[in-house]
């Protein structure tokens, strides 16, 4: 075998090995991002139907709250920031003591 070709196969596989890893860490739920490109400020209390709370990790710096709604089922990220989900926040921390 030529050494062009044996170049060849090595970075063919260096390229192969490279997508799986990747592929790997986002098939085991590694999030690689923030999820939350967008907050909600405005009270939506009464629509909440699940409330999750993600802290800061390596991928991502901020605290992430995201909401399920209770008519539509839909999720949206809550402003950290805001009054009442501050309160959100505060009841969820005291409810897992």
């Amino acid at each position: 075998m030529s050494i062009r070709m044996s170049a060849s196969l090595v970075v063919v596989l260096l390229a192969l090995l490279t997508i799986t890893e990747g592929m790997s860490l986002k098939g085991m739920g590694a999030d690689l991002r923030c999820r939350c490109i967008e907050t909600e400020s405005r009270r939506i209390g009464k629509l909440i139907k699940k409330v999750e709370m993600f802290p800061p990790s390596s991928h991502c710096r901020d605290t992430e709250i995201i909401a399920t709604l209770s008519n539509s089922g839909q999720e949206i990220c809550l402003d950290v920031s805001a009054p009442w989900v501050k309160r959100v926040i505060e009841k969820m921390l005291a409810n897992n003591k």
